[in-house]
């Protein structure tokens, strides 16, 4: 019998565990923007840093995930205790000043925010492969 993972395209030795089937889901859509949706829990933040992290190990490859502030993105539970727990123990290097992890073959994967409008010129000039935006509708 042939699941969903048997057909999911890339996993990635950098992703903690196995996602569930709506993260699936989310992970597999072909469309270039996607929205996932719903109550707290559900496991969002989870499959946002899932798609940030799938292809951390291809040279040249960049993510960013954004919230709108810094301190939302290293509260407990937050994205960054998140990263730094999935990635503990891996080859990946923590650069806090940059808020950035970078991989062995020269991914990158780098925590932001946009608290203001002038926030957004902080990233101009970037080449991402993946924007994630948690908490989207804070914005």
């Amino acid at each position: 019998m042939v699941t969903l993972l048997d057909l999911a395209p890339r996993w990635s030795r950098y992703i903690s565990h196995r996602p569930w089937p709506k993260q699936l889901a989310f992970l597999m859509a072909p469309q270039r923007e996607l929205l996932f949706g719903g109550a707290g829990g559900g496991g969002k933040s989870d499959a946002l840093l899932m798609a940030a992290l799938q292809y951390a190990d291809v040279p040249g490859y960049s993510a960013l995930l954004i919230r709108r502030t810094f301190p939302q993105l290293a509260q407990p539970g937050g994205l960054i205790p998140r990263a730094l727990e999935w990635l503990a123990g891996t080859d990946a290097i923590w650069h806090p000043d940059e808020r950035l992890f970078e991989f062995p073959r020269g991914g990158t994967l780098k925590f932001g925010y946009l608290d203001a409008e002038r926030d957004m010129y902080q990233y101009q000039g970037g080449s991402y492969q993946l924007i994630g935006w948690d908490e989207l509708t804070q914005f």
